[in-house]
């Protein structure tokens, strides 16, 4: 029966082939005869950094490194000094004993007793001056709110100002944020080229009357039911086959856009996704807003912007707690208190803090072959 099965999807695959192939040839210039479907696989997706190589991006300076870091909250709780440096020494030595470990795990204070950092990340002193903000004036994103006083940014690919982007202005100065499209962020390349591998792909259908044509196009976001595979350089590989998962939370990701001269423009109200327990938990963004180009190769590369709740981001760097604090260099309570800062949407009506806050990511996309359920499902 299982053979049966597989041997079903493997015929559906082929005519997929063919019905991809007719809608390349129709990209080369012939005129299609109906509305074309491409399907693509999310090859990268993370944190749009914009750093400078002489870091005058930012004018308060990088922020310290993550010893200098936990020294200065450590020193800030009474913790003395010989062994402030004690637990420095024991990072820096690669192997800390578990009396290091915790004493820098439980370095927050409640009424005068140690917290876990990462479990009550505001019980950690905000020491003033510690972390530094007002990245710019260039960031990748968008102008979420339509107000060009408020953001600040202006983007460096479509120049458009007003630009909101909390997130970079949280994180931008955080040493292993910073980079570029060409050189990528230590901490976003590696949780990336983690996370893609273990959780199921994420995958685009954007379907237009012409693609060679200006018009309206709808863009479909969905959760498959496999993982990308590589190619043997490594990355995802081109023109596989996913099978759509029918979970009716990523069915609801329809967004309506336009096509103009190549670039893809999409701006909707919700989408959600679901990535890695470990990694990226939750994407529940409101207000998304899409640029995408399609190259002569058929690949997909731009930017998604957006607003997404702060405490799942957070989440995404604490669930590891010390393993990400050692092992990617990210001093979590003052990331904690670098997205609290900088949060800029949904406000609550009570205490008036946002929990919300602005984001661009940079994502690219490969060929792909998307089969929805009843294409793939026994009868």
């Amino acid at each position: 029966m299982a053979f049966f099965k597989w041997s079903s999807v493997r015929l559906r695959h082929s005519a997929s082939i063919c019905l991809m192939s007719a809608g390349l040839a129709a990209f080369a210039g012939q005129a299609p005869a109906s509305a074309e479907t491409r399907d693509f696989a999310v090859s990268w997706w993370m944190q749009a950094a914009n750093s400078y190589k002489d870091d005058s991006d930012c004018p308060n300076g990088v922020n310290p490194s993550l010893e200098e870091l936990v020294r200065r909250q450590l020193m800030a709780v009474d913790v003395p000094k010989e062994e402030v440096e004690r637990a420095i020494a024991g990072i820096n030595g690669g192997a800390p004993t578990p009396d290091i470990t915790d004493l820098i795990m439980y370095r927050g204070r409640l009424n005068g007793k140690p917290k876990h950092a990462y479990t009550f990340p505001s019980t950690v002193p905000d020491v003033l001056g510690t972390t530094k903000f007002d990245v710019g004036p260039l960031a990748y994103g968008f102008d979420l709110d339509g107000d060009k006083k408020t953001g600040g940014y202006v983007d460096p690919d479509t120049k458009e100002g007003g630009v909101d982007n909390g997130f970079w202005r949280a994180a931008g100065c955080f040493i292993n944020h910073r980079g570029t499209w060409e050189q990528k962020p230590t901490h976003g390349t590696m949780h990336w080229d983690l996370q893609r591998d273990k959780q199921p792909a994420w995958v685009i259908r954007i379907t237009a009357d012409d693609f060679t044509k200006d018009g309206d196009v709808t863009v479909h976001i969905y959760r498959a039911l496999e993982r990308v595979w590589r190619d043997a350089n490594g990355d995802v590989r081109r023109y596989s086959t996913f099978r759509i998962d029918d979970d009716k939370r990523w069915q609801a990701n329809v967004l309506k856009g336009k096509l103009k001269d190549g670039m893809i423009t999409v701006v909707g109200e919700q989408m959600h996704l679901l990535g890695d327990a470990y990694v990226l938990t939750d994407l529940a963004m409101s207000k998304p807003h899409f640029r995408f180009k399609l190259d002569e190769q058929g690949n997909l590369e731009g930017v998604l912007g957006g607003y997404l709740p702060w405490m799942s981001i957070f989440y995404e760097y604490a669930s590891s707690g010390f393993t990400t604090e050692f092992m990617t260099g990210v001093n979590l309570p003052a990331m904690y208190w670098a997205l609290r800062k900088n949060a800029d949407a949904d406000p609550d009506p009570k205490t008036g803090e946002n929990a919300a806050i602005s984001s661009a990511y940079r994502v690219s996309a490969v060929p792909a072959y998307l089969l929805a359920k009843e294409q793939y499902a026994s009868k």
